[in-house]
């Protein structure tokens, strides 16, 4: 059977750009038809086996001239919104980085513009693709662990707390709209959600900044505008409370990304840094009985469970385009996360909870 072909394009040029590349360029007649960044090429990033593809800095010639069926927007936060509604002028699917947007209003623009282009979009909400993630929603949503009781779900960095880490763009408000909560948080909501099918109902949450300035690569001193630090309370479908808690500066940790979840029939935890692994207690008889004695043993996931999790972002887009089957993370996705960044927000200036409807 043969495969319909797409052309690709990809929209920033960063670090980034490499996983949708990786996803989206490998796969079968798939042609790269350009890259466009604002930064001089010569001071692009090595593309690798993608160093021959046509280089624009300007992506509206870009999309012009190669009329991309699929482009990914790799830029800093602030740049989403405005590109990925360009290229869905431009005819194009859009499958865009995280957070989607800066704003809820954004995030809505966004999808607005994709329902009336008749396209596809899609956030990259990377941990949809891990086994642990996807073997934990499967168990909860079989009823495993019977009635959902409560969540909790930290994720926790270091790096920013190093002196040895330079300033960068994500340290600029103004430019990544967020830091830890958007950053990182949004993994959390979207986690979360992907995981019990559960929706929001409030939340109420705090963020701070804890390193106030940090030094570039040349030495030069800037102020950190974005938070580092946050935390939040949610109330799930069904009354099920969550608590979240944020950090970039958390020494030793380094990308530590874990929920653990409880029913009545049972607990259950997953790590980012085990993607194969899942800490459970559960089922009718074993949770019979009080224990004194704290035990969530850590358990292989079945290696078929784990042979069959193909990927399913960013490259997943570009299979539902050809006709496949893929439960991909959309652009209404990211406008629910984008409605949680937007109620904690609202609730740190009010010192009150936010309803989400």
């Amino acid at each position: 059977m043969s495969i319909i072909p797409l052309r690709y394009a990809v929209i920033g040029a960063g670090n980034i750009s490499a996983t949708h590349l990786s996803a989206i360029a490998t796969q079968p007649n798939v042609e790269l038809v350009g890259i466009s960044d604002p930064v001089d090429t010569a001071r692009w990033r090595p593309l690798g086996e993608y160093e021959t593809a046509p280089k624009f800095n300007d992506p509206e010639k870009m999309l012009s001239e190669t009329k991309p069926d699929l482009v990914s927007i790799c830029t800093p936060n602030k740049f989403h919104a405005a590109l990925s509604i360009l290229a869905l002028k431009h005819g194009a699917n859009v499958a865009c980085e995280k957070p989607m947007a800066m704003t809820l209003a954004e995030a809505e623009a966004m999808e607005a513009a994709r329902a009336a282009a008749d396209k596809l979009g899609s956030i990259n909400f990377s941990y949809r693709n891990l086994a642990a993630f996807r073997f934990a929603r499967e168990l909860i949503a079989s009823g495993d662990l019977g009635k959902l009781l409560r969540v909790q779900c930290v994720y926790l960095q270091s790096f920013l707390g190093a002196p040895a880490t330079p300033y960068s763009w994500r340290n600029d408000v103004s430019i990544a709209g967020f830091g830890a909560l958007g950053d990182l948080g949004i993994h959390m909501i979207d986690g979360v959600r992907f995981v019990t099918g559960l929706d929001y109902k409030r939340v109420v949450g705090t963020a701070q900044t804890l390193v106030l300035e940090k030094a570039d690569a040349k030495g030069t001193m800037h102020k950190v505008t974005t938070d580092t630090n946050a935390a939040w309370l949610s109330e799930l479908d069904g009354g099920v409370v969550s608590t979240f808690e944020t950090s970039q500066v958390a020494p030793g940790f380094g990308n530590f990304f874990r929920i653990e979840i409880s029913g009545d029939r049972g607990t259950l935890a997953i790590r980012s840094d085990s993607p194969e692994d899942i800490w459970l207690f559960a089922g009718a008889s074993m949770t019979r009985y009080a224990t004194w004695i704290t035990d969530l043993p850590q358990q292989k996931i079945p290696t078929a469970f784990v042979s069959d999790c193909k990927p399913i972002t960013p490259g997943g887009i570009a299979q539902v385009m050809r006709g496949e089957q893929v439960d991909f993370p959309t652009f209404a996705d990211g406008v629910h996360a984008q409605r949680m960044l937007s109620a904690i927000g609202v609730s740190m200036q009010t010192n009150a909870w936010q309803t989400l409807g």
